[in-house]
């Protein structure tokens, strides 16, 4: 259900249910502030600003705004020179956490509408004005971007476009239905200002503000053409068991401060889609230990149902954890072994996921608040 189950239903509903949208043909000039949060971006931040400087929307009605968390690299100083009233800099000279410097920043902003990405993602032409095309519906709260990935850096690059693609789906198909999106893209989004509440520490903060939106009973939807260019999210396999285990515990703190989200009574569907994707998808790990754990139990007792079952999972693992070793050139070289290559490669990254998610969960179940953090873009 968690995986399969939740986009079938929605396929099936989206071929009878059509995504509602009133959007105006002559869109609003709104006025907009991009808010970039980085910390130690030396080697990221001038090609930020250099995007910024080349997007098509008029001049008058943009600002970025930069904010510093701390930074203790060149950052600064590569920005100086591209300073103006229209791109802003603020710097906390002690690391606060991203939470510190949205909040600064949507504080110093002076738009109607907020639009966040990350130092490292590169917007493509014509992406604000697909966003902002969306908040000519009243009904509208929020919108985010597709990420991009081209760089060619982690031999775990497959499984993270994978997942990526199959997210990108389950959130297409809830725009269809409908209904506002339950998992959010941090590296490109956008909001009403006057949606926008301050955001806590301990808590991922796409996910918290796309949440809060909804919860004041205003839609937040997904564009696929409005795309973010980014680097491989996980430089290596310890990067990747991190970064699940930090996006999970916080993620999972955020919900709980939006719980009134999980009421299907108040927000009907949407509530049960919030509830698989965010909370079942959650203990998939602790489920799947439960079952390699009663199969191995039943196949020890001789039951074949459970002795097949144990070995296919076995079989199934063994051939995901090799991945590494099936990416080595003598044997990837030829077509059966590309073949195997690529279901390994999927079936590693799922189980790094799983692994990932778990400490994410001992995580949020100890109380921990992950509330700062290095972020490794290099």
């Amino acid at each position: 259900m968690v995986f399969l189950g939740y986009p079938l239903v929605l396929y099936i509903c989206s071929l009878v249910k059509k995504k509602h949208f009133h959007i105006a043909g002559n869109q609003i000039p709104w006025s907009v502030s991009v808010i970039v949060v980085f910390r130690n971006a030396e080697s990221l931040i001038e090609k930020k600003i250099q995007n910024f400087l080349t997007f098509d929307y008029p001049k008058e009605k943009m600002e970025l705004i930069l904010v510093s968390d701390g930074s203790s690299d060149h950052s600064l100083d590569v920005m100086q020179p591209y300073l103006s009233p229209f791109i802003r800099l603020f710097h906390s000279s002690d690391h606060k956490g991203k939470a510190y410097g949205l909040n600064l920043g949507v504080e110093k902003s002076k738009g109607d509408i907020l639009v966040f990405c990350d130092a490292d993602s590169i917007l493509e032409q014509g992406t604000v004005k697909i966003l902002l095309k969306y908040f000519s519906d009243p009904a509208i709260g929020g919108v985010c971007g597709q990420r991009m990935i081209t760089e060619e850096v982690s031999h775990i690059k497959s499984g993270q476009k994978k997942y990526i693609a199959w997210d990108s789906l389950i959130k297409s198909l809830e725009v269809k239905c409908g209904l506002s999106i339950t998992s959010h893209d941090g590296k490109l989004y956008a909001i009403r200002k006057q949606l926008f509440q301050p955001v806590p520490d301990g808590v991922t903060d796409d996910a918290y503000i796309s949440l809060s939106v909804i919860g004041q009973n205003f839609r937040f939807v997904f564009d696929p053409e409005a795309k973010a260019v980014i680097k491989t999210p996980s430089r290596n396999e310890r990067h990747e068991l991190k970064r699940r285990a930090r996006i999970v515990s916080r993620s999972l703190n955020g919900l709980k401060m939006n719980k009134k989200l999980l009421n299907p009574l108040e927000f009907g569907f949407f509530a049960m889609g919030l509830f698989i994707n965010k909370v079942l998808r959650r203990v998939v790990p602790i489920s799947l230990g439960l079952i390699f754990l009663a199969s191995w139990i039943l196949s020890r007792d001789n039951y074949f149902l459970g002795t097949i079952s144990f070995w296919l999972q076995v079989t199934g693992y063994s051939i995901s954890l090799l991945y590494p070793v099936f990416c080595m050139q003598w044997f990837s070289k030829n077509a059966p072994g590309q073949y195997i290559t690529k279901i390994s490669s999927v079936g590693f990254f799922f189980c790094l996921g799983m692994i990932g998610t778990l400490f994410g969960i001992i995580l949020f179940l100890s109380g921990a608040k992950i509330t700062k953090w290095d972020p490794e873009k290099g």
